[in-house]
């Protein structure tokens, strides 16, 4: 049988997705809230993003928020940016401060043969890059529910959407 890190060089095919705005260089971390299959990551975004996503205050401090609905797997931890290189996603791809969708990944599809999902739920794999960790998850789809000009408005939303 074929090792997880094995079938991932073999398999996976990593592609930015620019629809979802791009996480901050140097800044907060991201925060996640979570109930029994949603997931939604809250961060702040780049100020390269702040036209396309804004119009802001000079004030405001932006952060998105993303659900990922049918979430059967997610993490957050390390690598982060400065030893990215580390990760088995690397050399497909994988870029700092960034949001991927992994085709074809043998994580989903290893997931989803233990996990036993329900061949209707189509599972794919999401991995988005930050200054000192990185989030992956295994979901159906991903949304940006918003964009907001500060941390403390993502997290309220955040939250409201777990209930």
């Amino acid at each position: 049988m074929t090792s997880y890190s094995e079938s991932r060089q073999q398999e996976d095919h990593v592609v930015l997705l620019d629809d979802v705005p791009h996480p901050a260089a140097d800044a907060a971390e991201p925060f996640i809230v979570t109930s029994d299959r949603r997931v939604i990551l809250a961060y702040p975004i780049a100020e390269a993003d702040f036209d396309r996503f804004g119009p802001f205050d000079p004030d405001d401090d932006p952060f998105c928020a993303v659900l990922f609905p049918d979430t059967v797997f997610h993490r957050l931890g390390p690598p982060g940016e400065s030893d990215l290189d580390i990760h088995p996603l690397a050399e497909s791809g994988l870029s700092a401060y960034s949001v991927h969708e992994v085709v074809n990944s043998s994580l989903a599809a290893e997931i989803s043969a233990l996990a036993h999902v329900a061949a209707t739920v189509a599972q794919r794999h999401f991995v988005i890059t930050f200054d000192g960790a990185t989030f992956e998850c295994v979901a159906s789809d991903y949304t940006v529910v918003g964009v907001y000009g500060a941390g403390e408005i993502a997290i309220r939303e955040a939250f409201s959407l777990v209930r």
